[in-house]
């Protein structure tokens, strides 16, 4: 069959990769832009994090829960994947395992519980960690006000450098007589009765083929409201996010340094990229379209949080690179995967930051269904066709949403007076809350706090 996939992020990458051993009669078509301008993965760590990505209440919400089991199938995966793909391209990952999660006092007491969410987690599953003094860990040197109180040693969670594994897989590929690349943009697909016959790129040209694959990241919405499918699937915003590459020389982490969650993102996390590299990243900021280049309170962000909570010598540190990228982000914040009822019309996209840890899963599973097997694993809960899942209840969604951005506030030096400004602060959240969740008619169910603004400002209408 000729297969065309919609996108080269890392999720389209693997998929292919995989296609190529259970089909090897296939063709398979990549489209996108060579430049892989806004990938969400080229501009991560990138992590492989399931445990340390846990908040304070996520096992014991339904759905959370279901969603951090499914994300913790990939962990394992990942090491005899990395040889794999290190084997068949001839090239070396800049790769680990053991990650540091610290507990600062960059914010407030959310952090502290998330943190003991996490050793929680790992306990009940039991899941390999040590306790370790902060003083104890490799090139972390924090400013002394912002020192870890705490630290755990997850053994099981590492990290990859994303341009050598992007680098590698493309390698792979392109050797591949089968697989042949676009770089273009596509703007729509084309349905002609039961079936997607072809894609319409940027350029006017038609991609025939016989199964498509849409992942496209952050643009799925945008191809979808071009294409008159007659399908229904959750909006897909733009998650923007910010990292900074720094030459730290002798100073570079040996390890995965990173905070709990925190502020609504994943806070602040640093890690090795080669023997002289550290990437450091923390921002991230839902919007309706891309946004091109980074802002500025985002690398001041990142560089203050560097030196003060990573290692206070970074002060001498080059500065590389400025990276942004577009984590695909669903309405109700949960990936979209699978089939669709066009019979030849698969979906990935809407995995926000956990597409690069749980490509080993994804992509097994999409290259199964696409070829007529059953899936290595249940995507039920991720169906592309559905209504928006009401993970929340409203008095959840409130309560954490004002949690969420006085802990932001603390992160970005908000100093309280000493009266009860924090408590009017709260209720003056948790008022505005209360109304915007009335105007929008959600009674019995609570608006993600990710998605507050979206709703806030009219780009999710539906009620």
């Amino acid at each position: 069959m000729d297969v065309v996939i919609i996108g080269n992020g890392i999720l389209a990458l693997t998929t292919a990769y995989r296609l190529r051993n259970l089909d090897p009669q296939s063709k398979i078509t990549i489209v996108g832009p060579i430049d892989h301008r806004g990938c969400a993965s080229l501009a991560a760590a990138a992590m492989f994090n399931s445990f340390a990505e846990l908040d304070a209440g996520t096992l014991t919400n339904k759905i959370e829960r279901q969603k951090f089991l499914f994300n913790r199938l990939s962990t394992s995966l990942w090491p005899s994947l990395l040889k794999e793909i290190e084997y068949q391209s001839g090239k070396k990952l800049h790769s680990g395992f053991g990650t540091f999660v610290i507990n600062n006092h960059a914010s407030d007491t959310l952090e502290d519980e998330n943190f003991d969410a996490i050793v929680s987690a790992l306990n009940e599953f039991g899941e390999p960690y040590e306790r370790v003094s902060p003083l104890h860990i490799p090139q972390y040197k924090p400013t002394v006000r912002l020192r870890a109180a705490r630290a755990i040693y997850i053994n099981g969670e590492g990290w990859v450098n994303p341009r050598d594994l992007f680098t590698a897989l493309e390698e792979i590929l392109t050797e591949d007589s089968r697989v042949s690349w676009v770089n273009h943009y596509c703007n729509s697909l084309n349905r002609t009765g039961s079936n997607i016959t072809h894609a319409e790129l940027d350029n006017g040209e038609r991609k025939l083929g016989d199964v498509f694959l849409l992942a496209p990241g952050a643009a799925f919405t945008k191809i979808i409201a071009a294409s008159n499918l007659d399908l229904h699937f959750p909006q897909i915003f733009y998650g923007v996010g910010c990292s900074i590459l720094l030459k730290t020389n002798d100073s570079t982490l040996t390890n995965c340094i990173r905070t709990p969650n925190r502020g609504l993102a994943c806070g602040v996390y640093a890690a090795p990229q080669d023997s002289d590299h550290t990437l450091v990243g923390a921002s991230n900021f839902i919007s309706p379209v891309p946004e091109e280049n980074v802002r500025l309170t985002s690398v001041y962000t990142l560089i203050k949080a560097a030196m003060e909570q990573i290692n206070s010598d970074y002060y001498r540190s080059g500065l590389e690179l400025v990276n942004v990228g577009w984590r695909p982000t669903s309405e109700d914040t949960l990936p979209v995967l699978g089939a669709t009822s066009i019979g030849n019309l698969f979906v990935a996209t809407g995995t926000k930051r956990d597409g690069l840890h749980c490509a080993p899963v994804i992509s097994n599973a999409l290259a199964a269904l696409m070829t007529g097997q059953p899936p290595s694993c249940d995507l039920s809960l991720f169906v592309p066709e559905r209504e928006p899942i009401r993970s929340y209840t409203r008095e959840e969604a409130i309560t954490t949403a004002v949690r969420h951005t006085i802990n932001a506030a603390y992160q970005h030096d908000f100093v309280p007076a000493k009266n009860r400004m924090v408590e009017h602060l709260e209720k003056y959240y948790r008022d505005d809350l209360i109304q915007l969740h009335e105007s929008v008619g959600a009674v019995d169910w609570g608006i993600p706090p990710e998605m507050i603004d979206m709703y806030r400002y009219g780009h999710i209408t539906r009620s």
